[in-house]
């Protein structure tokens, strides 16, 4: 029963991806202004910068949240990744067997030390632009279960225990015309079946869509939204109700959606904020799902 999340980041389109591309990005400052309005309060959870993945014990720490400010560093993001592992391990009772963050691409020399937390493995699949990387990380422990199936623009796909799982971050340029996004995942699935490893078991990740059943809405029938409710609340927040995902917690870009044919969504999704760490560092909540393959 994998533990899947994703994270996405807020890079800007520079062909350089170090910390000046993700460093207070305006959708980024638009998050923050908003929680910081809403006077919203982190639930701070002890963590290790030198292990992500290893369970650390302690009562969260409420702390109000703050806007990404100073010089640029990679702690900020260290931190948010970090405890995206102790959130979901409080909240699902197991670490994310692979998380995908989006807009983000540790082989950057300025962010040396997220490739350094021993336990886990870290993949980029590179593109161009700063905005359009994702960076894998999965369990030592899980990675030879762990395959990469496909890459490209706006997706990532990685097979985990036999289980094909897309990662999105859907161009802004298909992603509210509902017959390009269509033709979008058709297309992956048609790949997938035709190496042998469709049909496509959960979509999970940034979707650039503003209302919560577009991409279920966008995928063969089968599919579910695994978050049914109207509101959003964090589970790294402190009585926080929301109506989206987004810089402005008014639209569902991040959902995870699954194939209710082939597995079963056993926990989750569980949210978390732009804001794990009492710092706002990017402009879209986490989530993460616990899923298994049906039998039968």
């Amino acid at each position: 029963m994998p533990v899947i999340a994703y994270q996405s980041f807020n890079a800007n389109s520079s062909t350089t991806h170090g910390l000046a591309s993700m460093w207070q990005q305006p959708l980024t400052r638009a998050a923050a202004r908003r929680v910081g309005r809403a006077g919203h309060q982190a639930l701070v959870l002890p963590s290790l910068d030198s292990e992500f993945s290893l369970p650390v014990e302690g009562p969260a720490n409420l702390r109000p949240i703050q806007a990404l400010g100073g010089a640029p560093t990679q702690v900020a993001f260290g931190t948010q990744i970090a405890l995206i592992y102790q959130n979901i391990y409080r909240a699902i009772g197991s670490m994310p067997d692979l998380l995908v963050c989006g807009e983000l691409d540790v082989s950057n020399a300025d962010f040396a030390g997220l490739r350094q937390s021993s336990g886990l493995l870290a993949n980029v699949t590179g593109n161009a632009k700063a905005c359009q990387c994702f960076t894998a990380f999965a369990q030592a422990g899980v990675a030879g279960q762990i395959k990469l199936l496909a890459e490209g623009l706006g997706f990532v796909i990685y097979s985990i225990n036999g289980l094909s799982v897309l990662f999105v971050h859907v161009p802004n340029a298909i992603a509210t015309n509902a017959a390009k996004v269509r033709d979008f995942y058709a297309q992956l699935n048609n790949h997938l079946v035709t190496i042998g490893s469709g049909p496509i078991d959960l979509v999970i990740g940034d979707t650039n869509q503003s209302s919560s059943n577009f991409t279920q809405n966008a995928l063969p029938q089968g599919f579910a939204n695994a978050h049914t409710s109207a509101v959003v609340s964090p589970f790294d927040n402190w009585n926080v109700k929301q109506g989206g995902t987004n810089s402005a917690g008014s639209k569902m870009f991040d959902v995870a959606v699954y194939n209710t044919t082939t597995i079963n969504l056993e926990a989750g999704p569980v949210y978390l904020s732009q804001s794990s760490g009492a710092v706002t560092v990017t402009d879209h909540c986490g989530l993460a799902v616990k899923v298994s393959r049906k039998v039968g």
